[in-house]
């Protein structure tokens, strides 16, 4: 009869901590990108590095005249359809809404607005305090 006595008490102290959910965040991962737009590996600067986010909003019929990033640009297209011509390699990329890429890393690339919709676009930046991010084609 003792051990039936303390079996009781120990099965309800035990009941409700099994019925609690597990602590802590829930990570949903929402992109894994391994490689630029062309192929590139990701490499991130060395050193320290200042953080830039930005929303860019580029009209129908506009360009984005040739250029180029020196680190890659982490970015997800928010809206409308964009057509990427890396010019350095003959690579065309037109990424739709909802999609997270990473810029070629010192390639010239353009871009042109598809459709009447504008472009927006979520960017991350990962440079050198003080760096150029974008650099334009002489």
């Amino acid at each position: 009869m003792r051990s039936f006595a303390v079996l009781i008490p120990l099965s309800l102290l035990a009941a409700p901590a099994a019925a609690q959910p597990a602590v802590g965040p829930l990570v949903r991962p929402i992109a894994v990108i391994e490689a630029t737009l062309t192929g590139q590996p990701i490499s991130p600067p060395s050193g320290p590095v200042r953080v830039t986010v930005s929303e860019t909003t580029i009209a129908p019929g506009e360009r984005l005249p040739p250029h180029k990033h020196p680190y890659p640009r982490i970015v997800q297209v928010l809206s409308g359809r964009l057509k990427v011509t890396h010019l350095d390699t003959g690579t065309v990329s037109e990424p739709a809404p909802g999609d997270w890429l990473v810029d070629s890393v010192d390639q010239w690339h353009e871009g042109v607005v598809v459709g009447d919709e504008p472009v927006r676009l979520l960017t991350i930046d990962q440079a050198p305090p003080g760096a150029a991010v974008t650099v334009p084609r002489p």
